[in-house]
């Protein structure tokens, strides 16, 4: 019920007033008119501020509302002379009353001359009228009392201020608004303290919490709204405080959630297994893994004993929230001692089977929110790790996942199909909350004819739909559950976008990050807007460079000014330090490597590929500067530790990356297992860049085997030509054209040459391939491959042109370019792979150098 406050009687006055229209018919104008009822609409819905405004404040907001300063003047004098008029308590149960007079109901008043004034029942203006009136006339004598005086000091503390005097102290007590209103302002507090969190100062959304608890300390809910904004601001012990103070005070208090059985239970005990929910999400969130496994056995066990069902699946949706987000190390107690010891993976069927079990139970027990979250886990899972097609559900209705065994494609299928479902159901969800369902009518008894009713004319709309929500759902869990999956269905356009990412597939990447920033941005967390744009920055910087990424990033610090997203800070972090290699500047880069290492979570507890990637950068600098034996160690050390912990997608990386080392330690015959490897697995899960980034490593050890081997390069990189081309990054787009000029030019033969004595054809094929080359590198490598093309291109010329100069080329006319002789074609000369890819960079760095990691390649070499 409502309690009756003097800015209640101050809006019905203006209501009256605007409901009857002789009062204003010489006053307002028709916009002015328009614009009052707007302003009162919007007043009688305020539920934006703790505590009512003032009377000074109110009309204040009304000459603000009205485009005219003359009628907002005049209906201001309107409402000081009404509210004057009440003197006596009487004058409110009168004012009440005629209040009720203006009611009526359109669908059944026949009269039209009954229509003219007044508001209808079932209006926004109508309902709040009566609500109004029936509060008033349920209040007792001296609660009536107290709201005359209350109203008396209302007006004459607006009077004070008028007349350019500072109201007595204690005049006019602040009036806080209702329980009802504040709860619901609390949580869009909650709600805004996810959205805003980088967007807002820290203080401005603590703001509320702060005014509330002091006008309001009762209010428990305060202490949640206060641990929410520790959990953005990474404060541990606030956010544990906090929690500890708001089911401390709460207990006993708010009405319980509605379980199957509490016969024989303590009421307040069935507050304890929330209060333990939450310690274990927060103890996740901060990477303390014992902690809140521990929180989450407690909460299993008193669910168990509550038989709440909601809250062991809420629990079974959190242990798989641990599981996919920590390291092996931290949860290998959860899996049997034997196969921990020979699987260090073993938690990853666990995994599995638990992601299914909440799916089911989610449906089974309507819970939308969780899943969405199941559902959307098992799509990331399927992406992330290759298993068996074991995912079958007995209801039809409701799509499933492919399995994996048909490859990343099917997975990739389903974190699509994934998406258009979390999509249907937040459209049904959002409708399911807007409108509420009649419960459904009971079963007929046994042996009776099933004669039901007509439907009621609001479930005519959900004829076909099974019901979302559960019909014993506390009242406001379906809004905010409707919220929460609107908030899924937003992050899951981020998955599929990292799904296309690792697809190869920039231009969908791009657009699937688009999409959330331009669909769900309102509801999306500032975290999941920031891994948007550090999507968008990589995308930018594969296609247009560095400084495009440089420019999505300051859009996003423009968006998110006061963020500390991780997402962001590794987005930043990484794109520097691939500048820094692309630049030669090893020691920034060693710099921005450490950086990144240090972002990463020391328990792995967090984001486990935060710290892979952070030592792939390590490994990266390592090998530009030359120290391959290092580099060498730290990539096998960090591949095995991915193997370990099922990490395909990271560990087919770390292969190429190996191979990668090899080959410029110039030892290529050692590198071709790694690579041969990483192009399988690659081809085999999917990763159609991955793998044409391996055809290019394959394709340069088969330049740097012979002249004869040209053939089988230039076949293998016009292969993955389109791909590179049109999905590659343009350092690899540089790194397949150099090559394909290369193969080109090793390829050629003197039959062609005699055919063709200028050369032209030929030629212009491989000088089209080096001159885009050059161009597509650009941006990232106009300091190294500048030198290097140029003097390349100039000796390729004088190769083809004049095939008759080859034996009086002298290595000092293109220092840049190495020119070996072929046993088998004494007068045809070609440019060695090998010293023109590294030994170029490091001139310093004798050839011997790179036989140092494998002696047995100086037999080979």
């Amino acid at each position: 019920m409502l309690n009756v406050k003097p800015h209640h009687v101050s809006l019905c006055v203006l209501l009256r007033a605007f409901l009857d229209s002789d009062a204003l018919e010489d006053v307002v104008s028709d916009e002015g008119f328009q614009s009052l009822g707007d302003f009162l609409l919007l007043e009688i819905r305020a539920r934006k501020t703790v505590k009512y405004p003032s009377l000074t404040g109110l009309l204040l907001q009304l000459q603000q509302a009205l485009s005219s300063k003359d009628t907002g003047d005049q209906i201001a004098s309107l409402l000081m002379e009404q509210l004057g008029g009440l003197q006596y308590p009487d004058d409110l149960v009168t004012f009440f009353s005629d209040m009720s007079q203006l009611m009526h109901n359109h669908a059944s008043s026949l009269d039209v001359d009954s229509m003219k004034g007044g508001a209808d029942i079932s209006s926004a203006m109508g309902f709040y009228i009566r609500h109004c009136c029936v509060s008033f006339h349920m209040l007792a004598f001296e609660a009536a009392c107290g709201l005359f005086n209350d109203l008396q000091a209302y007006k004459e503390a607006a009077i004070h201020e008028q007349q350019g005097f500072q109201a007595p102290q204690g005049l006019s007590k602040p009036a806080l608004r209702n329980q009802a209103a504040l709860h619901a302002l609390l949580n869009q507090e909650m709600a805004r303290q996810e959205t805003l969190s980088g967007v807002l100062p820290a203080a401005d959304l603590v703001a509320a919490a702060d005014e509330l608890a002091e006008l309001a300390p009762e209010v428990a809910k305060v202490d949640l709204l206060k641990h929410s904004h520790a959990l953005h601001q990474e404060d541990y012990l606030a956010a544990v405080d906090t929690l500890y103070k708001y089911f401390d005070s709460s207990t006993g208090t708010q009405t319980p959630r509605p379980i199957a059985s509490t016969m024989g239970v303590e009421p307040n005990k069935g507050h304890l297994q929330e209060a333990l929910l939450s310690l274990g999400a927060a103890q996740t969130h901060f990477g303390h893994v014992q902690e809140a496994l521990l929180a989450l056995n407690e909460a299993v066990r008193i669910a168990q004993q509550h038989n709440d069902n909601v809250a062991l699946a809420h629990a079974l949706g959190a242990l798989c929230h641990i599981l996919s987000t920590a390291a092996p190390a931290a949860v290998t107690h959860l899996t049997e001692a034997g196969t921990a010891a020979a699987n260090p993976a073993g938690h990853l069927p666990q995994l599995l089977k638990i992601l299914k079990r909440c799916e089911k139970r989610a449906q089974d027990l309507q819970l939308p929110h969780l899943f969405v979250f199941a559902r959307l886990a098992l799509a990331q899972f399927a992406l992330e790790h290759q298993t068996g097609s074991d995912h079958n559900s007995k209801n039809k209705s409701t799509p499933q996942l492919s399995g994996a065994a048909q490859g990343r494609s099917s997975a990739a299928l389903g974190v699509s199909q994934a998406v258009q479902d979390t999509a249907r159901l937040q459209q049904a969800a959002k409708l399911a909350a807007a409108v509420a369902l009649p419960p459904a009518p009971a079963a007929p008894a046994p042996g009776m004819a099933g004669n039901v009713g007509p439907r009621a004319s609001v479930a005519d709309l959900f004829t076909a739909t099974p019901p979302v929500f559960a019909a014993n759902a506390p009242v406001g869990c379906g809004p905010a559950s409707a919220d929460a999956v609107e908030k899924l269905a937003g992050s899951a356009h981020l998955l599929q976008a990292a799904s296309w990412k690792l697809a190869g597939n920039r231009s969908l990447t791009q657009a699937s990050a688009l999409t959330h920033l331009a669909c769900y941005s309102e509801s999306a967390s500032s975290e999941d807007r920031a891994l948007a744009y550090a999507q968008l920055a990589h995308v930018a910087m594969s296609k247009k460079g560095y400084r495009a990424a440089a420019e999505v990033l300051a859009v996003a610090d423009a968006q998110l000014p006061h963020s500390n997203s991780p997402a962001l800070q590794a987005a930043r972090l990484g794109l520097a330090h691939g500048r820094a290699l692309h630049r030669g500047n090893a020691r920034h880069a060693a710099l921005f490597a450490s950086q990144l290492l240090g972002l990463a979570d020391p328990t792995d507890s967090v984001c486990k590929t935060l710290r892979i990637e952070a030592q792939q950068a390590q490994v990266r600098t390592l090998l530009v500067t030359g120290r391959y034996e290092e580099a060498a160690e730290s990539a096998r050390e960090l591949f095995e530790r991915c193997t370990e912990a099922g990490m395909q997608v990271q560990a087919v990386e770390l292969l190429l990356l190996l191979g990668q080392i090899h080959q410029a330690a110039g030892a290529p015959l050692t590198a071709l297992p790694y690579i041969l490897s990483c192009l399988l697995h690659s081809t085999d899960l999917h990763m159609d860049l991955l793998a044409a980034d391996a055809s290019c490593s394959l394709a340069a050890i088969w330049l740097g085997l012979g002249p004869s081997h040209g053939q089988q390069a230039a076949q293998q990189l016009r292969s993955v030509l389109p791909t590179v081309l049109g999905n590659g990054d343009t350092d690899l787009q540089a790194r397949a054209q150099m090559l394909l000029a290369q193969a080109m030019l090793a390829e050629a033969s003197q039959a062609e040459l005699r055919a063709n004595p200028d050369g032209w054809g030929i030629t212009l094929k491989f000088l089209s391939a080096v001159v885009g080359c050059i161009s597509s590198c650009m941006c990232l490598l106009l300091s190294m491959l500048t030198l290097l093309a140029v003097p390349f291109l100039l000796c390729c010329i004088c190769l083809f042109i004049y095939p008759s100069m080859h034996p009086s080329i002298h290595p000092s006319v293109c220092p840049y370019v190495h020119l070996s002789v072929c046993p088998a074609h004494p007068r045809t000369c070609y440019p060695s792979v090998r010293p023109f890819l590294h030994l170029s960079m490091h001139p310093s760095i004798h050839p011997s150098t790179y036989l140092s990691i494998h002696p047995s390649c100086a037999e080979q070499t």
